[in-house]
C-alpha cells in the first residue's frame, strides 16, 4: 500500500466515523425529544384531570349558591371560592394550550420560558391556595351552613367580626407581598430561591436562574 492508498483509506475511515457520530447524535436527540414529548403528554393529561376537578368544584358551588339566593355570609363565601376555582380552571386550560403549542424550533430563551411556565404550574397552584388564605373564614361559614345548617356570621359578636375582618386584611396584604416576590426575577434572593426549591424542586430554580441571566444579558 503506497502513501496515496493509505491517505484514501484513512480519509474513508474518517468519513465513516463522522457519519456514525452524526447518526448517533441524531438518534440521541430524537430519543430526548421523544422522552420530552411523553412527559408533556403526561403533563397534559394531569392538567385535564385538574381542570375536571376545578370544574366539578365550580358546579357544586354554583348549585349551592343557586339553591337559595338569599344574601348570607355562607353564600358570599361560596361566590369567593367560586372565583378561585374559576381562576384555577382558567390556569389549567392555559397550561393545556401551552403544552399543545410547545415549539422546539423557538429560540432557546423563548423555549426555556415556555418550559418554565409549564414546570411552574405547581408553584402557581400553590400561589392560588395561598391567595385563598385571607378568606379562611369562607371555608368556616360554608362548613357551618352545610354541616350544621347554621349561619355562623349571625352568631358572631361585633368584636369578633372586627377581629376576623382585620386579620383577613392583614393576611391579604402579607400574602400579596409574599406571592409577588415568588418569581424568577427574584430568584437570586436567598429566601425566594429556597421557597421555590421547596415547592417545586431544584430544577425549576435552575431554569429560573437561566432565564434571569438571559434577560439580564439582553438588557
Amino acid at each position: 500500500m503506497n502513501l496515496d492508498d493509505f491517505r484514501n483509506t484513512w480519509q474513508q475511515q474518517n468519513n465513516d466515523s463522522v457519519a456514525a457520530i452524526t447518526i448517533n447524535q441524531t438518534m440521541l436527540t430524537e430519543m430526548k425529544v421523544n422522552k420530552q414529548m411523553k412527559a408533556l403528554t403526561n403533563m397534559k393529561w394531569a392538567r385535564i384531570i385538574e381542570s375536571a376537578v376545578f370544574f366539578c368544584i365550580i358546579v357544586v358551588l354554583g348549585q349551592y349558591i343557586g339553591n337559595d339566593f338569599s344574601v348570607s355570609a355562607a353564600k358570599i363565601s361560596a361566590v369567593i371560592l367560586s372565583v378561585f376555582a374559576i381562576v384555577g380552571l382558567a390556569g389549567n386550560i392555559g397550561q393545556i394550550v401551552l403544552v399543545s403549542s410547545v415549539d422546539y424550533t423557538k429560540p432557546v430563551s423563548e423555549l426555556q420560558k415556555d418550559m418554565y411556565r409549564l414546570c411552574a404550574h405547581k408553584l402557581q397552584l400553590t400561589k392560588l391556595l395561598f391567595m385563598s388564605v385571607p378568606f379562611y373564614m369562607a371555608y368556616v361559614f360554608i362548613g357551618f351552613d352545610v354541616i350544621l345548617g347554621v349561619d355562623l356570621f349571625e352568631h358572631l359578636a361585633p368584636h369578633m367580626v372586627w377581629f376576623y375582618g382585620v386579620s383577613s386584611v392583614v393576611l391579604f396584604v402579607a400574602t400579596t407581598w409574599f406571592l409577588t416576590k415568588l418569581n424568577y426575577n427574584n430568584i437570586n434572593t436567598s429566601w425566594v430561591k429556597n421557597v421555590i426549591q421547596f415547592i417545586v424542586g431544584a430544577r425549576l430554580v435552575s431554569m429560573a436562574q437561566f432565564i434571569n441571566n438571559l434577560e439580564s444579558t439582553e438588557r
